[in-house]
């Protein structure tokens, strides 16, 4: 068994709780450890009890809670990137003891399998995971210009999909962003389209996956009712009937979403 709930996703902060019951994990930290206790709580699950965080990228919206969350609790593992690790230890040099490098392959927290896919963001190693346990797979995918190859490889089979709908062409076009931060958004390396981000859930749908999350939503060019308008959308279009053939929904940006339970 598998479960899922994101804690918060969007620019403003992201951290998703994984458990399978036994052992306890969190994607990403961006949001403070006090909240994250609270909403863990609410979970019946105490801070200390988190077996292993696993960061993305190191921008702000996915760390700016580690510090603090691994003072709270002092035998967690920290897993990322070697050049993620380095770069969140110079600003913060006393994590350095308590990262561990991802390996390729499989990275083991109990009976829960974790291995990681690179993304294309505008940092130098931001990755995704796919996450393995009891037969069901959960695959969060956020911070990505386009959807790659192997993006798409990773996603493949996944029972679950966390993938990111950050932006509408149409409001960032209109917005009182400068043109520099638009081409950054929208660019190979920025973040994923509500319209790019159909085409991958209707791929991922015809590849297995039944439970789809839209997260990181921007406060500024995106709303839930466009991003999911969009998606649910592209899926009729492709005779994929939400609510039928796959479960559709949209992580909340500043709050704890729903459990998922994966049997």
């Amino acid at each position: 068994m598998l479960k899922l709930c994101t804690l918060a996703s969007g620019s403003n902060g992201n951290c998703t709780y994984i458990t399978d019951g036994e052992s306890h994990i969190l994607i990403d930290a961006g949001i403070s450890a006090r909240t994250i206790s609270r909403e863990l709580n609410t979970l019946d699950i105490d801070i200390d009890m988190l077996d292993a965080v696993f960061i993305t990228h190191e921008h702000i919206d996915h760390i700016s809670g580690l510090r603090t969350l691994m003072k709270y609790n002092r035998r967690a593992k920290l897993f990322s990137t070697g050049v993620t690790a380095q770069d969140i230890t110079n600003r913060i040099p006393e994590l350095f003891d308590r990262f561990s490098i991802l390996e390729s392959g499989t990275n083991n927290i109990g009976d829960i399998g974790i291995s990681f896919f690179h993304t294309p963001h505008d940092t130098p190693e931001s990755v995704g995971y796919r996450i393995n346990a009891g037969g069901k797979v959960i695959v969060t995918v956020t911070d990505l210009g386009h959807v790659t190859e192997s993006v798409m490889k990773a996603v493949s089979g996944a029972d679950v999909l966390l993938v990111e709908a950050n932006y509408d062409d149409e409001k960032l076009r209109l917005s009182r962003y400068p043109e520099f931060l638009k081409r950054r958004i929208s660019g190979k390396r920025g973040h994923l389209s509500n319209t790019d981000c159909a085409s991958c859930v209707c791929s991922a749908v015809g590849f297995g996956t039944s439970h789809v999350l839209l997260g990181h939503l921007s406060a500024e060019n995106n709303t839930p009712e466009i991003a999911y308008t969009t998606v649910h959308t592209r899926l009729c279009d492709n005779g994929i009937i939400p609510g039928v053939d796959v479960m559709l929904g949209i992580a909340p940006r500043g709050r704890r979403g729903n459990v998922l339970v994966l049997d």
